[in-house]
């Protein structure tokens, strides 16, 4: 058990990251207020405040608002933890999974990885603008742009439960429906955020297989694709 985690701990924390320079140009949606409005914005952050810290440095201009997240204690939300890492990992949040559901091995998961890399935030958002604001959670896994894996997925709860609404979460994760089996859909290094423009919600996905910013809206069971950022990049050494 502790070779496996002494795995993931290297996988997290110790292979090196490269670095580049490049532009942000907005490929799909342009002429769009809320293309247009997000883009300024994101224009004033470097590529890693951009991909990595939106929370802390998006500024709420041009009409675009962002909601209020809570930071949520992982040991006292341990459970809901264990049911993300079972959906992430095999698409079932009641699946078995040994290093989740043995204590001795998931308290030291904890220790040695979790609570040194990982965060889990809630908030109150209408993600699907049906008119009820549905309880969503964001949950950050290692340290973005810094270790060797890393991603932000969201999820969506049940409002009187403590489990994954899969069928509005998947819509998260594939608003097109392309996919059957949700786990093809849970790869690492998507990063997603939320925000509001004239009252309707939209969410982005950072993927770093195409270095695009996607913006989706969703709305009837739905998803749409609103606009698209590519970052143009070019490889720098680390001395320059």
């Amino acid at each position: 058990m502790r070779k496996i985690i002494l795995l993931m701990f290297m996988l997290v924390f110790i292979f090196p990251v490269p670095v580049f320079a490049g532009e942000l140009k907005l490929v799909k949606g342009k002429g769009i207020p809320v293309c247009e409005a997000h883009f300024k914005n994101l224009k004033t952050m470097d590529l890693y405040k951009m991909v990595c810290e939106r929370d802390e440095y998006y500024p709420e201009e041009n009409g675009i608002k962002r909601p209020q997240w809570e930071k949520l204690d992982l040991r006292e939300n341990k459970e809901i933890v264990k049911r993300i890492h079972k959906f992430y990992s095999y698409g079932d949040q009641f699946s078995e999974m040994e290093i989740m559901d043995d204590e001795k091995q998931f308290e030291e998961l904890m220790k040695v990885i979790y609570l040194k890399s990982h965060a889990l935030y809630k908030t109150a958002v209408d993600i699907d603008n049906d008119g009820k604001a549905e309880k969503i959670l964001l949950y950050s896994q290692g340290f973005c742009m810094e270790t060797h894996v890393y991603s932000r997925p969201l999820f969506v709860l049940y409002e009187a439960k403590n489990l994954i609404d899969v069928k509005k979460t998947e819509l998260l994760l594939d608003p097109f429906k392309k996919y059957v089996d949700v786990k093809v859909k849970s790869s690492p290094y998507m990063l997603y955020d939320v925000f509001f423009y004239k009252n309707i919600s939209y969410f982005d996905k950072w993927d770093v297989d195409y270095w695009t910013l996607t913006v989706y809206k969703l709305s009837k069971g739905s998803g749409r694709e609103a606009c698209k950022y590519k970052y143009e990049k070019t490889l720098k050494n680390k001395e320059d």
